[in-house]
């Protein structure tokens, strides 16, 4: 038994986005005071709630794991760690997320903390993935969730959070089909329903490009409406660009070796739009 597949099941390359939106939330929220302790103590819990519905969907799709070249080497289906010791460590990361927020953030924070994990790991993972291609549409939610769960340690909802929680809906779509559309022969091979596999695929290539500028563009505006710092406009400007330039490349020749490369120029825009909006928050 090895520590590190223990910690692969929890996907850290992938949750680490939702912990920081959800520290984000709280710092868009309550900026320019800050509450060190309270900042950390939502990134641990994220840290654990993200993290236990990510091994649950590692537990979960271990068989379709299996069937693909791209996971069959994952802890689970590789035969490192049994799929009991899995579900085991899911449900209780999971119970102590749950139990952390309600102590450490209180009621409305846990609700928040509690959605994100159901729409990821039960809609999406349990009764979508395998029955429609909305289901990246409804378990996106998910990331919503997450930095509403940060927004509301300190204030109600409104109308700021939630077009600031759009900003990481909007994003998922485009960023996990870009990875259906490079690896679609992989997912071809097992019972996954996303929406390049529905749709011809040069269509499906058109949509997901012009989704992705979509998002950047979002963001954009998102950053003018919210914030007037002209370094923090350039840098984000400069992620826009390098993320949408491969998107009209895929638009004008579309090709799937194209979407590696907007697969992996998508997130920085997302994280630079976060970190900048919470340094700019902090000292405006």
């Amino acid at each position: 038994m090895a520590v590190k597949d223990y910690v692969v099941l929890m996907k850290p390359r992938v949750i680490w986005l939702l912990v920081l939106a959800a520290v984000a939330g709280y710092i868009f929220a309550t900026a320019p005071r800050v509450n060190a302790t309270r900042a950390v103590e939502l990134a641990l819990v994220g840290f654990l709630s993200t993290g236990g519905s990510a091994v649950f969907n590692m537990y979960y799709e271990r068989g379709i794991d299996a069937q693909m070249t791209r996971t069959r080497s994952r802890p689970i289906p590789a035969g490192r760690v049994k799929p009991g010791n899995a579900f085991i460590e899911a449900i209780a990361l999971s119970i102590l997320g749950f139990i952390l927020s309600y102590v450490w953030l209180g009621l409305l924070p846990m609700i928040f903390v509690i959605l994100g994990w159901f729409f990821y790991a039960i809609a999406y993972t349990v009764f979508l993935k395998c029955r429609s291609w909305a289901n990246i549409l409804i378990g996106g939610v998910a990331g919503n969730a997450a930095l509403l769960a940060g927004w509301t340690v300190v204030r109600p909802l409104d109308l700021e959070a939630l077009l600031l929680s759009m900003a990481i809906y909007l994003w998922i779509p485009a960023h996990i089909w870009s990875l259906v559309i490079r690896a679609k022969d992989d997912y071809s091979r097992t019972c996954i329903r996303m929406l390049p596999l529905e749709i011809n695929e040069d269509k499906a290539m058109i949509l997901v490009a012009a989704l992705n500028i979509f998002s950047n563009i979002y963001m954009l505006f998102l950053y003018l409406y919210m914030l007037s710092n002209i370094i923090g406009l350039v840098i984000l400007l400069i992620t826009v660009a390098w993320s949408s330039y491969y998107s009209v490349k895929a638009i004008i020749k579309p090709n799937r070796e194209i979407f590696w490369q907007m697969f992996k120029s998508s997130s920085p825009v997302l994280t630079v739009f976060l970190i900048i909006g919470m340094v700019l928050s902090i000292i405006k």
